[in-house]
């Protein structure tokens, strides 16, 4: 029986997402993988966890294993809120707090609260994959902000701003990466987080900021990565975490901040999704956060994806040279390449995998696919140092090749 006539109109713009079609390629044997954006499972903090849930009461077992809130584990929310306050100095007063599904899940709920089919989305591009099919599947418009070295441009944010309402048309919401941008890893400068905060100030604009990467930093102070939204209540700002990346995505857990009227509706949506996050992941990362475990853990692992990453933009150097342009990330996990002139990235995936290696190619980061098949993203977080020598050497052999 053919149902094609049934479906809906958002679900006729769903497609699979090349990452999550290349995760296959991460459990098959002698596949080096530069795809997905996964932590380093060598590293996860399994003795950490295990002592966590060893100390459990029999009252805290039962909670933890019982439905919980929709808002979240209560104790759990208090930690963010004053994590959100000392480390990121966020006044959230007037705010509140949700926890999430995963980041991902975040994406998905501020997208059904706030976007109606033709609504626009202003975004960075290229920007995350995840995201733009969040936004996609409540049937908004997405219209590209440029993004360069040292963040989105102001100027092409107001002047984006300007140009589609006078076209008629409703923006919903700027959405960025400010600190390690997926996928080009590049960091926004506090200048132009300051200046994008103003024009949002200005013109009435909410910033959707999503921050997963920002305590992995690999140079600098955190005060070189404060979020936007640690600038002021003038403009509304929505900030989306996570635990995936700093604790582990297995537990699949996120949190929305924003101001409460918005957060509220945010919870009327995930009512109707999945009633709550798993009470038994938000127990173990409330006793994480609580007794100091995360700050140990942050170190730790800062040093292990700053040595990954040098010896990955190391081997781009010695295999590659001057044939292309790259990112070199102050933190998080990527390492965005311009490919030569002339070189496809879908036909450069096809060659490599012949030989065991996969990547992602810029193409799903980018609203126009002919300049994202320019690019490919390498993520290096997930492999070890000879994976990466050996990969980074199969591609440039790949590119010569197609060169010649």
């Amino acid at each position: 029986m053919d149902n094609e006539e049934l479906y809906s109109v958002s679900s006729k713009k769903m497609k699979a997402s090349k990452i999550r079609e290349l995760m296959k390629y991460s459990s098959m044997p002698g596949i080096i993988s530069f795809g997905g954006g996964s932590p380093d499972p060598d590293n996860f903090p399994f003795d950490d966890v295990k002592d966590i849930i060893n100390k459990w009461d029999y009252k805290k077992s039962r909670v933890a294993m019982q439905y919980g809130t929709t808002g979240g584990y209560a104790p759990l929310v208090d930690l963010i809120n004053t994590r959100m306050k000392i480390n990121k100095r966020i006044d959230t007063s007037g705010d509140d707090i949700i926890v999430t599904t995963g980041g991902q899940q975040g994406l998905f709920l501020v997208s059904r609260v706030f976007l109606d089919p033709g609504d626009v989305v202003l975004v960075e591009e290229p920007t995350f994959i995840g995201a733009m099919a969040a936004f996609l599947s409540c049937g908004a418009d997405l219209v590209s902000v440029k993004l360069e070295e040292n963040g989105a441009c102001p100027d092409d944010l107001e002047s984006k701003i300007k140009s589609v309402r006078a076209q008629g048309k409703n923006i919903k919401f700027f959405y960025t990466i400010p600190n390690f941008q997926n996928p080009k890893g590049s960091t926004m400068s506090q200048e132009k987080r300051k200046a994008i905060y103003d024009i949002a100030a200005k013109y009435k604009v909410i910033i959707l900021e999503d921050d997963p990467y920002g305590d992995l930093y690999y140079e600098g102070t955190p005060d070189d990565y404060m979020p936007i939204k640690s600038l002021g209540n003038k403009a509304d700002i929505i900030y989306l975490g996570s635990f995936s990346k700093v604790l582990c995505p297995g537990f699949r857990l996120g949190w929305v901040l924003g101001p409460k009227n918005i957060v509220d509706k945010v919870g009327l949506a995930k009512q109707s999704v999945d009633a709550c996050s798993s009470t038994f992941g938000q127990v173990i990362a409330h006793d994480y956060l609580e007794q100091g475990k995360i700050d140990n853990y942050l170190g730790i692992m800062r040093n292990v994806y700053s040595v990954k990453k040098s010896v990955m933009i190391n081997a781009i150097k010695d295999k590659l040279g001057d044939l292309v342009k790259f990112t070199n990330p102050k933190g998080g996990f990527f390492i965005y390449i311009d490919l030569p002139e002339g070189i496809s990235g879908e036909k450069l995936f096809n060659e490599t995998i012949k030989d065991n290696v996969a990547f992602v190619t810029g193409e799903p980061f980018h609203i126009d696919p002919v300049e994202g098949d320019k690019h490919l993203r390498l993520s290096f977080s997930n492999s070890t140092e000879e994976q990466i020598v050996k990969g980074v050497g199969i591609i440039a052999e790949k590119i010569k090749k197609m060169m010649r």
